[in-house]
């Protein structure tokens, strides 16, 4: 069953703004526009084109899974939420989650509404197998970007950004300053503690240089970053993800 996607966005004037994407399907990012019944707005509308402009301070990003009244939304869970700027390289990543998740985190940085700037978010519907692991990562110097694999049991398997790019080839020589990670299956990445219970980024030569443990991003708050990574990426790191069943 599909989703909504829904984003709130607040400027620093003060001024908010509402976004939606109706009936999204799992596990693709999907641009949320402008929208909401009753509210006094343009919709349908790219948030960049509608506020051109303002300046984005803080964000939410949500998914209600439809149906609601026979069946909360317990197990829809946000993979990750991203502004998306004019050139096609992601801006700054968005914090959120499932249906009942509440607050609206300041953003890492603030975002200058212009003309091409949109917004995107994915979630990832309930499973008791294997699912979609999804890394956002903020650098010191500012960068920021999204990588995702989806697991395979028992194997492991790369994570991308959206262009196709490994971490150490998106990433190289920049620094993670933080990061959120993301796996929405109902017994988590490694449910028989056969496997590797996080995201693992090595070097070329295999050593391993950090972990990130991934939530479920289907709870009350916004899915945390993590501070104080500092971790320096090289052109040939590579991120992974080890699933079981």
């Amino acid at each position: 069953m599909a989703s909504d996607m829904m984003a709130f966005v607040k400027f620093s004037d003060g001024s908010i703004a509402s976004l939606l994407a109706e009936g999204a399907t799992a596990k693709v990012a999907t641009e949320l526009q402008t929208g909401g019944v009753g509210l006094n707005q343009v919709s349908g509308v790219s948030i960049g084109q509608a506020y051109t402009g303002k300046v984005a301070v803080a964000a939410t990003a949500i998914c209600i899974k439809d149906g609601t009244s026979t069946a909360p939304s317990v197990g829809d869970g946000l993979c990750y939420a991203y502004f998306l700027g004019p050139d096609g390289k992601i801006v700054c990543n968005v914090q959120g989650g499932g249906g009942s998740t509440s607050g609206m985190p300041a953003l890492y940085k603030p975002v200058q509404m212009t003309t091409g700037v949109k917004f995107f978010a994915a979630y990832q519907a309930a499973t008791d197998g294997v699912s979609l692991g999804s890394l956002a990562v903020c650098c010191t110097d500012g960068t920021c970007d999204v990588f995702t694999g989806t697991a395979v049991d028992a194997t492991k398997v790369s994570m991308v950004n959206k262009d196709g790019s490994t971490i150490g080839q998106a990433l190289s020589n920049k620094s993670i300053a933080q990061a959120y990670a993301t796996y929405n299956a109902t017994k988590g990445l490694n449910e028989d503690g056969a496997g590797v219970g996080a995201f693992f980024l090595e070097s070329a030569e295999g050593t391993l240089k950090h972990m990130f443990p991934p939530c479920q991003g289907n709870a009350q708050d916004p899915v945390p970053f993590i501070q104080g990574y500092n971790t320096r990426i090289l052109q040939n790191d590579t991120l992974s993800l080890t699933g079981t069943t």
